[in-house]
């Protein structure tokens, strides 16, 4: 009998060992988004701020990822926008980055256009 009460914790042991793991994996997910979109480079260490004013998104990635430009030619920045608060992006949407904040890099992303250039942009969030 001890045997068998043995083997019942060892399953629910198992069991319990292998959800926790899932769960911190599934969690991790939207703290490393280059795990999950091909290009993206993380940097160690968050830049100094590149935009203070607003962005415009032209082309959604994902729902919180998207490709924005900022300014005019020939002083455009083109960026990968990163939103990890819930807000969802969709082409063509403005984004006012609030005052004493602005778009600060933490990677790079590469990517093809249609064209077939190769871009290379900074990927930032707005904090």
């Amino acid at each position: 009998m001890k045997f068998f009460g043995g083997f019942i914790v060892g399953v629910v042991t198992t069991i319990l060992a292998l959800f926790i793991i899932y769960a911190i994996s599934e969690s991790s997910d939207t703290l490393a988004p280059n795990d999950t979109l091909v290009g993206l480079t993380m940097l160690p260490e968050k830049g100094e701020c590149i935009i203070r004013n607003e962005v415009e998104i032209f082309q959604t990635i994902k729902s919180n990822m998207a490709l924005a430009k900022s300014g005019k030619f020939p002083n455009e920045i083109l960026v990968l926008l990163v939103n990890y608060g819930g807000e969802f992006y969709y082409d063509s949407k403005k984004i006012k980055i609030p005052a004493k904040k602005c778009a600060r890099p933490i990677g790079i992303y590469q990517y093809e256009t249609k064209n077939g250039i190769q871009r290379t942009v900074p990927v930032v969030i707005i904090e």
